[in-house]
This record gives C-alpha cells, sequence and structure tokens, in this order.
C-alpha cells in the first residue's frame, strides 16, 4: 500500500481530513498534496515520527514490504532482458546452437517432473 493511502486510511478511521491532519502537527498541507500526486515519494523520518506520535502507533507502520512475487518477477524480467541483449550481439549461427541447447534444457527439466 502507498505511504498516502496509509496515512488517508488513518486519517479515515479517526474521522479526520488530511489537511486537519497537516494542521495539528505542524506540517504544510502541500507535504501531503505532494505524496498524493506523487511528486514526492516518501516523507521525512520527522514528518513520519509525528503521523505516528499522532495517530499513537509505530514508525514501522509505514515500512515498505515488498511484495516477493514482484521481486521474482523482477527477477525472471532482468535475467530475460540480459539475454535479449546478448542475443543482439550473437551471429545467427550462435543464436541457433543457443536455442538447441535452450530447449534440451528446459525439456530436461520438464522431464524430472
Amino acid at each position: 500500500m502507498a505511504m498516502y493511502d496509509k496515512i488517508y486510511n488513518l486519517c479515515e478511521e479517526k474521522g479526520i481530513k488530511p489537511a486537519n491532519l497537516c494542521n495539528a502537527i505542524g506540517i504544510p498541507k502541500s507535504t501531503l498534496t505532494e505524496l498524493k500526486t506523487g511528486r514526492t515519494k516518501s516523507l521525512s523520518t520527522q514528518t513520519l515520527q509525528k503521523i505516528a506520535q499522532y495517530f499513537n502507533i509505530s514508525l514501522g507502520y509505514f515500512d515498505e514490504v515488498p511484495d516477493p512475487v514482484d521481486g521474482i518477477r523482477d527477477r525472471l524480467f532482468e535475467k530475460r532482458k540480459l539475454l535479449f541483449d546478448l542475443s543482439d550481439r550473437a551471429t545467427e549461427e550462435q543464436l541457433d546452437s543457443f536455442l538447441v541447447m535452450f530447449k534440451a534444457l528446459v525439456n530436461n527439466e520438464e522431464d524430472k517432473d
């Protein structure tokens, strides 16, 4: 969940508007507006500390926990991109040889299942 969404949900639970939160903790309203629009990706630790204290929550609430599926997807994408980039430098004969070896490897792994 994006940081702004977390803050907005906390405000909703408490029945206040984000602008009221800004006034209460002494930060400019533009701080959350910039976060909401994406012009700012995160807030300073000092600002997050003020928000956490206001809602009586731990600072850890705002930690971004990466989605493990996204991490796997990113690693696979990077490997496929590397293969593609390398193939651009290979000769046609090298690509043909690689495809034969790659198909054999994939088929061998499928046979093990």
